[in-house]
């Protein structure tokens, strides 16, 4: 289970039942404006503790969930296949799920951080962008779930997983790609 998602989910809830003035949106790796903060001025009175709404076991990984409007966008790996799933932001019902596989041998030395997916995804026209452990660049309708394009991972896989999340900058997704010696930075 990802303990963070009912965090921040929680959070998110207790923004808005505080009379916070923000959007719940969080489209990317560190927010908005991806800067880390919430664009928000804070509530001058927060509630005596967090009321945990719903909670859903998302598999294993360190990507973080991403939320636009209603929905939360959450990316994870259960046993060999990279799973992403859209989830109602105030019930937790899953709205859509899209999996496929994805083995992936952990180099010894990271064994302790787990085969991933590490990417936190990006939200930006009303698309979703996933950057799997091994490369592979996926974008899908973030209404309905349905594959819109993926990219297979680079002939030199990454040593250590890719960790950077997709940065989405007007029309171009831009990613580090490829393993030792052989990366670049493509949109």
């Amino acid at each position: 289970m990802r303990p963070a998602l009912v965090v921040f989910a929680a959070v998110l809830t207790a923004l808005a039942d505080a009379g916070a003035q923000t959007s719940a949106d969080w489209p990317q790796w560190r927010g908005p404006r991806r800067d880390g903060s919430i664009g928000a001025e804070l509530p001058a009175q927060w509630p005596e503790a967090l009321t945990k709404r719903w909670e859903i076991p998302v598999g294993a990984g360190h990507a973080s969930p991403v939320v636009s409007g209603n929905r939360v966008v959450v990316f994870a790996r259960q046993g060999d296949e990279e799973i992403v799933r859209a989830l109602d932001l105030a019930s937790g019902k899953e709205l859509w799920r899209a999996a496929y596989p994805a083995p992936y041998v952990v180099n010894p030395a990271a064994q302790s951080h787990g085969a991933g997916p590490k990417s936190t995804p990006a939200i930006s026209g009303g698309r979703v962008f996933t950057f799997g452990i091994s490369g592979v660049l996926s974008a899908f309708d973030l209404a309905s779930g349905k594959l819109l394009w993926r990219l297979p991972p680079p002939g030199v896989p990454p040593q250590y997983g890719s960790t950077t999340s997709p940065l989405v900058d007007g029309t171009s997704v831009i990613v580090h790609v490829g393993g030792e010696d052989y990366g670049a930075l493509t949109s």
